[in-house]
């Protein structure tokens, strides 16, 4: 995954993280993204590519907003972790 790419998705997910009502609005944006995050993954890191991926999905799937503040906090810290690891 390129670095644009890497600083697109971590802003859109910190942005509804922030914001919930504009969950809709950058869903469509974050799907391609994560479903690059995940092909990318390079050797060793799939499982964590597919753990972000699981969070930042979950955060759509439920209304509960404290769930999706969860979920959505989860996935970024993974997120952050994951870029610095991979980017080394």
């Amino acid at each position: 995954m390129e670095q644009q790419n890497q600083h697109t998705l971590t802003n859109l997910v910190y942005d509804i993280y922030e914001d919930p009502t504009k969950i809709d609005e950058h869903q469509e944006l974050i799907q391609p993204l994560l479903s690059d995050l995940v092909a990318s993954a390079p050797t060793g890191f799939e499982g964590m590519a597919t753990m972000i991926n699981t969070h930042i999905s979950n955060g759509f799937k439920f209304k509960n907003p404290k769930i999706q503040k969860f979920e959505l906090e989860s996935g970024l810290l993974k997120l952050k972790t994951y870029f610095q690891k991979i980017n080394c």
